[in-house]
């Protein structure tokens, strides 16, 4: 009697030690998903700011090379029909 009782003691501690240990794991869970989701938001805004410095780039390099090779006034106005050119097409596509 007493073996089955000191059995279903060892048995009761270590369930209680696999409870204590699963609520520890859960509040590291749930501190490590919040950590997530504040990394995915922060990579979501330095992937933005990444890809508004690249669009900025692409325009800084087009109008260099625009006034290398024709000037300010003329990349100006090739900059000018190009857009009038766009604003044609998407009238046309919209139609």
């Amino acid at each position: 009697m007493a073996n089955e009782e000191l059995l279903i003691s060892g048995i009761e501690y270590k369930i209680r030690k696999l409870i204590e240990e699963l609520r520890l794991l859960q509040k590291k869970n749930k501190v490590l998903n919040n950590q997530l989701q504040q990394l995915t938001k922060e990579k979501e805004l330095l992937q933005e700011e990444l890809n508004n410095k690249n669009n900025e780039l692409v325009k800084q390099s087009l109008a260099k090379a625009l006034e290398n090779k024709y000037g300010v006034e003329k990349g100006i106005q090739i900059i000018n029909n190009l857009i009038l050119e766009i604003d044609r097409s998407i009238d046309v596509i919209s139609k």
